[in-house]
């Protein structure tokens, strides 16, 4: 007796299901990742055993590179009463206050300056030249332009990147880095200013050819303010 032939079919599968769970998880990560901020200086920080995360929210990175330069990342609370844009704002109105205590050339800045500062993400220029830096943002390619001038890429020799910082161990005269990191001390966000207390809301991003000396600097400017408990940022060291 022969054998029945049975008639083949196609496979088909009907991906729809899938490619809906495909976009659901896609929206999901788009939603819910915080990406990384541009910052002015690519730096390799040195590998270490430790597994503590820094917190994502009420801190200041202190990024420094290894000629020595010094800029600033705020990253406060997500809510409406203390978020970054309205912080940053605050912070640029107290360092403006306690530089001018000090200071015959007045530094002061307008509306739109100051909401140009609230959009940035690292900044790091000195005072007297800030207000000429955020008038940047009105320009043409005004976002290109200020990145140049913070990576120190700026054809204008005139233009300083990184906050002016040096020995100091003076509380009475302080330099601009101190007064940052001072004018940051004395916010009015009980979260970010409990962080900075507890030693966790200040941490310092620095190149692993950065010497010790320059490293030393910055921590003596911070202790001579009374902030004697900081982080360092550093790279998992790689298993052997």
């Amino acid at each position: 007796m022969g054998r029945v032939k049975i008639a083949r079919k196609s496979t088909f599968i009907d991906m729809t299901a899938m490619s809906d769970v495909t976009v659901l998880l896609l929206t999901f990560f788009m939603l819910t990742s915080t990406f990384l901020q541009k910052e002015p200086t690519t730096v390799i920080t040195p590998p270490s055993v430790s597994t503590e995360k820094v917190q994502e929210t009420n801190f200041v990175q202190v990024l420094v590179s290894p000629e020595g330069k010094v800029w600033l990342t705020m990253n406060n609370d997500t809510s409406s009463s203390w978020s970054n844009e309205k912080m940053r704002m605050a912070l640029l109105d107290k360092v403006s206050e306690i530089y001018n205590e000090s200071h015959k050339n007045k530094v002061n800045f307008n509306v739109a300056q100051k909401q140009a500062f609230a959009k940035l993400g690292s900044f790091g220029v000195p005072l007297q030249q800030m207000g000429e830096f955020l008038d940047l943002a009105d320009q043409q390619e005004g976002q290109t332009k200020m990145d140049k001038w913070l990576s120190g890429e700026d054809e204008n020799p005139n233009h300083i990147t990184g906050i002016p910082v040096s020995w100091n161990s003076d509380e009475n005269t302080l330099n601009e880095f101190q007064m940052w990191m001072k004018a940051l001390r004395q916010t009015e966000n009980d979260n970010l200013a409990q962080a900075i207390k507890d030693g966790t809301g200040v941490a310092i991003k620095a190149d692993v050819n950065t010497s010790f000396d320059i490293i030393h600097m910055v921590m003596d400017n911070l202790q001579t303010i009374h902030m004697n408990k900081f982080t360092f940022l550093t790279a998992l060291k790689a298993g052997e």
